[in-house]
C-alpha cells in the first residue's frame, strides 16, 4: 500500500507529455519482449524423426514439427538420392499446425504387392515445407534416408550334418597300418551274384488237344491263321444274299402296294364322274 501510494503521487506529479512518453516506452518494450516468442516458434519447425542416416523399413511415423504465425498448410515431400533427373514428389500435407507430432505416416511398401514399388529400396531425403499466407514458404530437410524393405541376400550355411560328420573323422585319430581295428580295416569286396538258372520248358504231350491259340509260324499248319482259313464262309454268304432278297422283296411289296392305290382312286374317280353325268 504505501509503495502505491508513492507511484500514484508520483504519477499525479509528473506532467502530461512525460506520461504520454512513458506509455509510448511501455507498448514499445512489450512488443520487443513479445517478437522473441514468434521467431522461435518459426525456428522449432522441422523433422524429428526419422533421424538423418537412419536405415527404414514397412510403415512409418513421420514426426515433427510445422508452425507459423501466418501459417497455412504444410506439405512432406521425398526426394530419391543420386538418381539422376529425379524430383521432389509430395505424398502427405496437413492443414492443421502440429507441434512435436505426426506429421504424416509413412508406408514404404506402397506398390510392391503388385511388382511396382513406388518407394524401391534406396537412399532419399524428406523435405517439409511450412507454407505461409502470402503462399511464401519455409524448407527443412532430412538426408541420407535409406529404404530396405528386401532384407540382404542370406548367406547360404553348410549342411550340419556334413559338418558333425567332418568334426567327428578330424577328432578321430589315423590308424596305423596293420591295425586290428576292423573299423578301419579296408572293406571286403561283395560277392558276385550268381545268376538266376535258366527255366526249362515243359515237356510237350504228343497228341493233346492245344488250349490256347498261337500263332503261325509260316508253314500254313495250325495256329490262328490256319484257324482262321478253315472258318466255313458259305453260311455267311447265304446269310448275306437271303438278306439282298427280304430286301428287295419288301421295295417291291411295297411299290405294288402304291401303284394299286393309284389305280383304285382313277378307277373310283372315273365311276363316280360317269355315274353323275
Amino acid at each position: 500500500m504505501v509503495i502505491n501510494s508513492y507511484l500514484k503521487r508520483k504519477w499525479d506529479k509528473t506532467p502530461t507529455n512525460t506520461r504520454l512518453i512513458w506509455l509510448a516506452l511501455t507498448f514499445l518494450a512489450l512488443g520487443v519482449l513479445r517478437q522473441p516468442t514468434a521467431v522461435f516458434a518459426q525456428a522449432s519447425s522441422g523433422i524429428t524423426e526419422p533421424a538423418p542416416g537412419e536405415t527404414l523399413s514397412g510403415i512409418i511415423e513421420v514426426r515433427g514439427t510445422a508452425v507459423h504465425p501466418e501459417y497455412l498448410r504444410y506439405e512432406l515431400a521425398f526426394l530419391r538420392q543420386g538418381v539422376p533427373g529425379a524430383e521432389w514428389i509430395v505424398f502427405a500435407e496437413g492443414a492443421e499446425q502440429v507441434t512435436n507430432g505426426v506429421l504424416a505416416v509413412w508406408d514404404t511398401t506402397v506398390g510392391r504387392a503388385v511388382g511396382s514399388p513406388v518407394f524401391p529400396d534406396g537412399r532419399y531425403q524428406l523435405r517439409l515445407r511450412v507454407v505461409k499466407t502470402d503462399f511464401n514458404y519455409n524448407e527443412y530437410f532430412v538426408t541420407d534416408l535409406v529404404i530396405q524393405n528386401d532384407g540382404p541376400t542370406p548367406t547360404p550355411t553348410p549342411d550340419e550334418t556334413a559338418v558333425a560328420l567332418t568334426v567327428t573323422a578330424a577328432a578321430i585319430p589315423a590308424q596305423p597300418t596293420g591295425s586290428s581295428d576292423s573299423s578301419f580295416q579296408q572293406p571286403t569286396p561283395l560277392p558276385s551274384l550268381t545268376p538266376f538258372p535258366t527255366p526249362t520248358p515243359p515237356p510237350t504231350v504228343v497228341g493233346a488237344t492245344p488250349t490256347a491259340l498261337s500263332i503261325d509260324d509260316g508253314s500254313g499248319e495250325g495256329g490262328l491263321i490256319g484257324q482262321l482259313e478253315a472258318v466255313e464262309t458259305s453260311q455267311v454268304g447265304n446269310a448275306f444274299l437271303l438278306g439282298i432278297r427280304l430286301t428287295a422283296g419288301l421295295f417291291l411289296a411295297a411299290g405294288l402296294y402304291l401303284l394299286l392305290r393309284w389305280v383304285g382312286r382313277r378307277v373310283w374317280h372315273f365311276y363316280w364322274t360317269n355315274k353323275g353325268s
